[in-house]
């Protein structure tokens, strides 16, 4: 799992406290929160950017970059820019990332569209809690405040949660592989007590489920977005592949929306076209399904 989801270091206590002090008394930062990926997460993922490739606050664009400019954010939180400057990484961008209390994000990869270069996605938990967890698969890992954490983002399908009852921010840094990066890799750890083994998902909690998400839609098509959520939370809930190896939040949304068409033939068009938007995400999610079924098919 180390190649994955790690445990980088421990910052010194003094300067990780100055920054978590900066983040939270900086008065502007509430409304420089924005939403700028709502169909990748339920309501509540929010973004403040540091660094990017213009050096615009409001610029959300995800690409590579190997001369990053400060945003004004970054400009007033003096302990963030001390850290970046000293910390020897050659950063891609950077941002504060907020999940709000409930929110989760669908399972994903990243970096799958930049170039293929080895690169890290780094973590810096600010404000956290015990009910917040990066997923993979099969298991949840609890990023604890006051390490620099490491997740590899492109071959970790995954998500990440805050099922607490206050925001968690993190900071997080995009990183290219240099010396530095490579050093603390190698002294990577992943301390037991972070990781959370998840419940099997099995045939009777996925039909629950589904005759919640189902029983939402029978009541009105305006429930759409929450019977969908019911399904794509059990990404963060359950280990999927305890039922079937591959199994995603994906594959069971497509199974409501064929049990849902049949149980209600009115919304049958609707239900078709977020039956098809839904696949269109497992396959940006996982290309190798796509071509596996061409392989097959010749």
């Amino acid at each position: 799992m180390l190649e994955n989801i790690a445990q980088l270091q421990k910052l010194d206590r003094a300067s990780y406290q100055a920054i978590v002090e900066q983040v939270k008394n900086h008065g502007a930062l509430e409304a420089i929160w924005q939403e700028p990926y709502p169909e990748y997460a339920s309501r509540g993922l929010k973004v403040a950017t540091l660094l990017n490739a213009t050096g615009e606050q409001e610029n959300f664009d995800y690409r590579d970059c190997r001369n990053v400019k400060s945003t004004p954010l970054l400009n007033q939180l003096s302990t963030i820019k001390t850290f970046f400057a000293g910390s020897g990484l050659d950063i891609m961008g950077a941002r504060l990332l907020r999940l709000d209390a409930g929110t989760f994000l669908h399972e994903h990869r990243d970096f799958i569209y930049l170039e293929p270069v080895p690169r890290f996605r780094l973590h810096l938990p600010l404000i956290t809690n015990s009910d917040c967890f990066i997923v993979s698969p099969d298991i949840n890992v609890h990023f604890k405040a006051g390490y620099l954490w490491k997740l590899d983002p492109k071959s970790t399908i995954h998500s990440a949660c805050n099922f607490g009852k206050e925001p968690r921010i993190h900071l997080m840094l995009d990183c290219y592989v240099n010396q530095t990066l490579a050093e603390l890799i190698e002294k990577q750890f992943l301390d037991e007590d972070a990781k959370f083994v998840k419940p099997a998902l099995t045939k009777t909690i996925k039909e629950d489920l589904q005759e919640q998400a189902i029983n939402l839609l029978k009541q009105s098509p305006d429930n759409l977005t929450a019977a969908e959520e019911i399904i794509l939370a059990a990404f963060c809930r359950y280990n999927l592949y305890s039922l079937k190896e591959g199994l995603t939040t994906y594959d069971i949304l497509s199974q409501v929306y064929e049990q849902a068409t049949r149980a209600i033939p009115t919304l049958a068009a609707l239900l078709k076209e977020r039956q098809a938007y839904w696949q269109a995400r497992l396959v940006e999610t996982y290309p190798e399904r796509k071509e596996k079924e061409a392989a097959l098919a010749v």
